[in-house]
């Protein structure tokens, strides 16, 4: 499940999060199909087969060639919490390039662009966390904008800024070019609940001055405020 589509990692997620899945049985395959881009079905016939998920006894399935699976217990959860872990990071190539399309988007002004990418990065995210809190959203995108760090782009995050702690600033040191996010969470995807989040927070961004040390050796500085609901997001940059 290397690369998985947006509707299995919702479904790994539940799985993760000790809720069940139900799933069509494949008894018949083959390893070459198993290796390949395999369907959760598949996957999750392959698990159930050498016990990482188990049926869920009292629930019945809507047939008889489907089951209800869950994963049976912390150990094995935490088995998959590691994949996770290493899946989501800069050696999977897919992974990295997205994060590299980006950080170079907030870095070149192009708002709709990033918000593009960040809606498909968290549409495909085994979070293995709460996804309920600010906090999970910053420590996503930090991650992801992290990884693509090298000697002339650093990304840095919760940094004394101005009058107070920015989310996320990334200079470009080469380029003279920076960009600081603001991160909030809103309590709906409606549109004007989003677009009202994200100009609350490019309101903090002036408020607190967090591009006061930046004006001092930075041509540009792009400023985002960026809205989370569920595994989607809004970013309005200034």
């Amino acid at each position: 499940m290397r690369h998985p589509r947006a509707s299995d990692s919702m479904r790994i997620q539940n799985l993760l999060d000790g809720k069940s899945e139900e799933i069509t049985l494949r008894e018949f395959t083959s390893y070459p199909q198993i290796t390949a881009k395999s369907s959760f079905d598949l996957f999750g016939t392959l698990m159930l087969h050498t016990g990482y998920f188990t049926v869920v006894k009292g629930e019945v399935p809507k047939a008889a060639n489907r089951a209800v699976i869950k994963i049976p217990n912390r150990e094995i959860q935490q088995c998959f919490i590691e994949k996770a872990g290493e899946i989501f990071n800069q050696d999977n190539e897919e992974w990295y390039s997205q994060g590299l399309d980006l950080r170079d988007s907030l870095l070149e002004g192009d708002a709709a662009k990033a918000e593009t990418t960040a809606k498909k990065m968290l549409e495909l995210f085994v979070s293995v966390r709460d996804s309920a809190y600010e906090s999970f959203y910053h420590g996503f995108l930090a991650g992801v904008l992290g990884m693509t760090g090298n000697s002339d782009i650093s990304i840095l995050s919760n940094r004394e800024s101005g009058d107070g702690f920015s989310d996320v600033i990334i200079k470009n040191k080469a380029a003279r070019i920076a960009a600081v996010l603001e991160f909030k969470k809103s309590g709906s995807d409606e549109p004007d609940a989003m677009d009202s989040i994200c100009s609350r927070a490019l309101r903090q961004i002036e408020e607190q001055a967090y591009d006061r040390e930046l004006k001092k050796a930075y041509r540009v500085i792009h400023k985002y405020g960026i809205a989370f609901y569920n595994k989607t997001c809004r970013i309005i940059g200034a």
